[in-house]
């Protein structure tokens, strides 16, 4: 919990006169008059409601003043979020066209979005729903996703693209975010610690579109049985298990056939490496482009400056949304040369009296002048002209099936002059909704981050600091992360100080989870930077212990004994499941005793189930079900076992829901 912020000073303005008057006597005894009509004291007086205003703007500072508090940790105010989407073109008319970027999107209401890259449709469709597992449920080096066309991929000097989807859709742009302010982290020592440019060859192998543990081929046929691998293959994907682009040179000598029906295929095959848990896919196409919530207007002129300070210039009639730091400024008198080294600002925080600098408003579609003191006036007799993106905020964040197809208006025919004379437009589909689209981050939710940013661990200190750190590796699927102190994992009896072993348990829906020796590396290499000199860290696989459960229930009247058994078995595999299980469902904690209460009242609480007996667990090395609990490791976990459950519908006369349990004997 915070501190309480303190007043620093509560003085007021009488408070202050008797303060200044009681000194008089004493630094300047000549001074005999302290009556209110003296000067003297009338200055007293105006020192005091000086330092009284002062006192007041001492517990309340200015927005500036909280922003350059946020700067000095790190925290930058955000500007309103352009939204952004990926969305699939196709040409109706059956030919290729080559489109550069900024190729406007139509939707039912109006053009409201841009193409981001540049693009070549080709006029080949993908034909393959590739959905589900990426390369099967257990994929082995040699396992590939086939993609079939209805026709070859001929368009030589081309570049195509096609994107994919994982299941995990929504959560991969923070994945992303983190991969690639982790690599430019990497980057940033290495270029320290390597001498000349040793770091290149360095920097691309901790490549954040690398699978920490898996390696994939593009390829395609071309006949005869031969796969031959694409050229210029830029693969955002990490062996898609991330979405993103991959793009490749059209093929040559591309050839129908190859794969696990007809077309014309390319595969995607796993040349090294296996996979915790499976890629599964939720789409990939083919044509696919970026587009985003932001329209290229036309240098336009939105007034002449006359050397005001603080003038306004709003960019329509209307107010509109324009994108933050995409506005250029040009001023032109017609006779000197233009004037274009001026920089957009969204506050004045930062300027000083001899920066070029303009401030916009996003929200409003505005521009402001310096006043001389923060940012320069702009000089009087000169046309204002600017050029930028109308677009940015909330409204952008649009369903998908929105966008509908690239209109033939003036804008597009400008940039690709062929679709002018097409008979139908260009389709666009658009499979996903579009997200991003912020309004401006507000003060206090800067200071809140800035507090966070603050306090916010990110050296690994404590045992705490060690699980969440270990947990937070990017791009890697940690479910739980259990840290011991002084245990060397080679010799465990042994009590090892400066030394914390991580138990690590992937997020993989299997029954038993076990990291690979790539997986914990890539946890390793990830708090190697964030560790104390004085630490040695070590990261393991958990050890599982079976546990099976034996007991009888005893159902009620009307209860099903097959649906009874069948949601027993359920909830004590669920209990007992290392990703999901455990008794607050964030999955079974590492060396966590079975505490046999806990199971018989999960089984009592079933629905049809009267009461409980004949209870007991039976772990590895029991001959038998004992009547304890189970105790466990550090470093291991439960998995279920085959349960041994009896169903008896009549219960015995002499037993009372009040009795006291009977065990088995042990």
């Amino acid at each position: 919990m915070p501190l309480p912020k303190p007043t620093l000073d509560n003085r007021v303005f009488d408070q202050l006169v008797a303060e200044g008057r009681s000194r008089i006597p004493r630094l300047a005894p000549q001074w005999t008059d302290h009556n209110a009509s003296d000067p003297g004291i009338t200055l007293v007086e105006l020192v005091a409601w000086l330092t009284e205003q002062n006192i007041y703007r001492f517990d309340r500072p200015s927005n500036e003043v909280v922003r350059a508090f946020a700067r000095l940790a790190g925290v930058r105010s955000r500007a309103p979020g352009v939204a952004r989407t990926v969305v699939v073109l196709a040409d109706p008319n059956g030919a290729g066209i080559a489109l550069p970027a900024r190729m406007q999107l139509a939707s039912s209401a109006a053009d409201s979005f841009e193409t981001i890259d540049a693009l070549y449709v080709s006029p080949a469709t993908l034909v393959t729903q590739a959905t589900g597992f990426a390369f099967g449920p257990r994929p082995r080096p040699g396992a590939a996703l086939y993609l079939a066309f209805d026709r070859a991929l001929d368009a030589p000097g081309k570049t195509l693209s096609l994107y994919v989807w994982t299941e995990s859709w929504r959560a991969d742009v923070a994945t992303r975010e983190a991969l690639v302010a982790e690599f430019e982290a990497q980057l940033e020592r290495l270029m320290i610690e390597c001498p000349c440019d040793a770091w290149k060859a360095k920097a691309v192998e901790i490549d954040w579109r690398l699978h920490y543990r898996v390696r994939t081929v593009w390829e395609f046929y071309a006949g005869g049985g031969v796969w031959t691998p694409l050229a210029d293959v830029s693969d955002e994907t990490r062996a898609l298990s991330l979405s993103g682009f991959v793009r490749f040179s059209a093929p040559a000598g591309h050839q129908s056939g190859g794969g696990p029906g007809p077309g014309y295929f390319i595969r995607c095959r796993i040349a090294s490496g296996r996979f915790e848990c499976p890629p599964r896919l939720a789409l990939v196409a083919f044509n696919a482009v970026g587009a985003e919530h932001a329209l290229s207007r036309p240098e336009k002129n939105i007034g002449r400056a006359r050397g005001h300070a603080g003038a306004l210039f709003p960019f329509a009639d209307r107010p509109i949304a324009v994108v933050a730091g995409r506005t250029r400024l040009r001023l032109d008198n017609g006779i000197d040369p233009p004037q274009t080294d001026w920089h957009e600002v969204l506050e004045w925080d930062r300027s000083g009296s001899h920066d070029r600098n303009f401030l916009v408003t996003p929200e409003r579609g505005e521009l402001q002048s310096g006043d001389g003191l923060r940012g320069v006036v702009l000089p009087a007799g000169y046309s204002v002209h600017v050029a930028y993106l109308e677009g940015g905020g909330e409204a952008g964040n649009i369903l998908a099936g929105t966008l509908a197809t690239v209109p033939p208006n003036a804008a597009n025919v400008a940039l690709a002059p062929a679709i002018a004379g097409f008979v139908k437009p260009l389709t666009v589909w658009q499979p996903f909704d579009a997200s991003g689209g912020t309004p401006r981050e507000t003060l206090g939710s800067v200071e809140a981050r800035a507090y966070d940013n603050s306090t916010r661990v990110d050296k690994a200190v404590t045992i705490e600091d060690f699980e969440r750190l270990a947990r937070s590796t990017p791009g890697v699927p940690v479910a739980q992360v259990h840290a011991v102190p002084a245990l060397y994992p080679s010799m465990p009896c042994y009590p090892a100080p400066g030394v914390v072993t991580l138990i690590v348990v992937p997020d993989c829906p299997l029954p038993a989870p076990l990291p690979s020796r790539a997986l914990l590396d890539a946890v390793l290499r990830y708090l190697l930077p964030r560790r104390l000199v004085t630490s040695e860290v070590r990261a393991i696989a958990p050890v599982y212990r079976r546990v099976t459960v034996f007991a009888t229930l005893q159902l009620g009247c009307d209860a099903s004994a097959a649906a009874v058994r069948a949601r027993a078995l359920s909830a004590i595999d669920a209990f007992f499941d290392p990703v999901t299980g455990g008794p607050d469902g964030a999955g079974w904690p590492i060396g966590r005793t079975v505490y046999r209460s806990e199971v018989l009242a999960l089984l009592a609480d079933l629905d049809g189930v009267e009461r409980v007996t004949a209870f007991g667990l039976q772990g590895p090395g029991d001959s038998g079900p004992r009547c304890g609990n189970i105790e466990l490791c550090k470093h291991e976990l439960v998995v279920p076992g085959r349960h041994a459950l009896q169903l008896s519908a009549v219960l015995q006369n002499n037993l009372r829901r009040s009795d006291p349990h009977e065990c088995r004997p042990c």
